[in-house]
């Protein structure tokens, strides 16, 4: 296995035995929980072939540098996530795309509630840089409640040509901005949709300013800070679905 991972937490772990999307190699849980799901889990393992060692809650503390395991550990290889051209080939027959982009977003915390949010409120993919993003951790995966586990995930390393590409393809290209923006609730909308959200600090980058087709903001009280990047993307995900 070239890179090992070890996730933790009960959502996670069963979400990744269930979806078959990374290698595994070993399951560690409390010898002392009698939690109903960890049984489902240490079930679906067995199921599955894999080695399982039962160890104390500090062992697993050890583990994982945090007490939030719930109980369980999985060690298991990097994430298989797609390319902008295979992924674009498994979604051709969706009547309707909505896919989420992500400008640098840099925390693996929002990584995680954006994949949760897109999950949730189906939302047809995500796609993430290769570089200066938040990396596909564990803390990310236990973060999105496991949905990191199975939402589809597109790398690419240039986020300008992929959403230039994006709307050679068709899609429209909204960008979520202050600059030269219009109320989300008045923006145009197709069936293939990119929504753009940018980094914690800077929001979107110029260049990725000029690729969209226009931005959008979402007013609010202007004696309050501006939403985060987490919070707003579950505002205009929810819009874009519900009006596609």
């Amino acid at each position: 296995m070239a890179q090992e991972t070890l996730l933790y937490g009960i959502t996670p772990v069963m979400q990744c035995l269930l979806h078959k999307n990374r290698q595994i190699k070993r399951l560690w849980v409390n010898e002392k929980s009698s939690s109903p799901r960890v049984k489902e889990i240490l079930q679906e393992a067995k199921k599955r072939n894999i080695s399982i060692e039962k160890v104390d809650s500090h062992k697993l503390g050890n583990l994982v540098n945090t007490k939030l395991h719930q109980n369980v550990v999985l060690s298991c290889g990097e994430l298989d996530t797609y390319d902008l051209d295979e992924f674009l080939e498994k979604i051709a027959e969706q009547p309707k795309k909505l896919l989420i982009a992500l400008d640098q977003v840099e925390d693996p915390q929002n990584l995680g509630a954006i994949l949760r949010t897109a999950a949730f409120l189906g939302a047809s993919g995500l796609i993430t840089l290769t570089k200066h993003s938040a990396p596909l951790t564990a803390t990310v995966s236990k973060s999105s409640a496991g949905a990191m586990e199975y939402f589809p995930i597109i790398q690419v390393g240039n986020l300008s040509e992929c959403l230039q590409k994006l709307k050679r393809e068709g899609f429209l290209v909204a960008g979520a901005s202050s600059d030269n923006s219009v109320d989300y609730r008045e923006c145009p909308l197709t069936d293939y949709m990119v929504l753009v959200m940018g980094s914690e600090g800077q929001g979107l980058r110029k260049l990725t300013q000029k690729r969209c087709d226009y931005q959008v903001h979402i007013p609010g009280n202007k004696e309050t800070e501006s939403l985060n990047v987490s919070a707003a993307s579950a505002i205009l995900i929810q819009h874009l679905v519900s009006k596609q």
